[in-house]
């Protein structure tokens, strides 16, 4: 047995099994990945694939077991990469980071800005997802930290950092009829409201609380993406939800907000890492300037 065996058990599975796919991704031809699987079963005296003929579909029972052990060691051949480049390359690497649009879109510029100048040989490689994925994602090794406002995952397997709290908004075009009330959630539910699908920026909350005052209300149009909802409350399609940090004063400027956070409730974002994942000093420094920047910008627009 050998790591490499192991990588391709793994990347089979995040591949839906596509021994050609896997290959490619690990620039290896597919009938040298194929030896390999062979010879790992063999090593084992066990199958570790569900296969309908030659094409394998799953994972066997042992697979499935095999696969968890897989990881640790994954992870562990991370961990010693990381103790030996601390040593002689502190300021240098690469952080894959998984997030959501809002946070990538208007969170994590001025982070960058300040972080890159303390950091100019750190790279980034930015993977936009549904929170839920994102914690795939990051237990299946392909991004070593998420940011997002969801919580799925809040156990030993984690170190979770709380970044900032935020609220949701209200946005209209300013000559929006709904600009002519005194505006609250019992107003706002008697239009169309557009705002996130479910899963994102803790719209189930929003709707929730929108229920307590017509129990038979709808989202009218959903989107994971906050610039999506601008664009149609621009085009009247009706007013908007979204979270507070995703309206920008400079781009915005001809929308209206109204800050909602006292009616629906403050929320929280955060950043989290596998707690068994040993990070370079600047992944650390990262979360830290995020946490600074984050709440600077919160103070902004609040």
């Amino acid at each position: 047995m050998n790591l490499n065996q192991i990588k391709l058990f793994i990347e089979l599975n995040q591949n839906d099994f596509n021994l050609s796919d896997a290959a490619e991704k690990l620039h290896i031809v597919q009938s040298a990945a194929s030896r390999q699987l062979k010879l790992l079963e063999e090593e084992l005296e066990t199958p570790l694939f569900v296969r309908n003929g030659k094409r394998l579909v799953g994972l066997t029972v042992v697979g499935e077991k095999v696969l968890s052990y897989a990881h640790e060691m994954c992870l562990a051949q991370k961990n010693i990469i990381s103790v030996a480049q601390a040593l002689h390359s502190k300021d240098k690497g690469v952080i894959r980071l998984g997030t959501t649009h809002t946070q990538a879109r208007y969170m994590l510029p001025d982070t960058l800005e300040v972080f890159k100048k303390l950091y100019p040989h750190v790279r980034f490689h930015i993977e936009e997802s549904s929170p839920s994925n994102l914690y795939k994602m990051l237990f299946q090794d392909q991004v070593d930290v998420i940011i997002c406002s969801e919580m799925y995952h809040n156990d030993k397997e984690l170190n979770i950092y709380e970044v900032y709290e935020w609220g949701h908004a209200l946005i209209a075009p300013y000559e929006h009829e709904i600009w002519n009330n005194d505006v609250n959630l019992s107003v706002i539910a008697d239009y169309s409201v557009l705002s996130y699908i479910k899963g994102f920026t803790r719209s189930e909350l929003v709707l929730n609380k929108l229920r307590r005052h017509k129990p038979d209300f709808e989202f009218d149009i959903l989107a994971s993406d906050a610039d999506v909802i601008k664009f149609y409350v621009n085009k009247g399609f009706g007013v908007g939800i979204i979270a507070q940090m995703a309206y920008d004063s400079d781009y915005d400027s001809n929308l209206r907000t109204h800050y909602l956070g006292d009616e629906i409730g403050l929320n929280k974002s955060y950043c989290s890492f596998l707690s068994k994942r040993v990070m370079p000093d600047y992944v650390h420094e990262f979360i830290k300037v995020f946490r600074q920047t984050a709440r600077e910008r919160f103070k902004k627009v609040s």
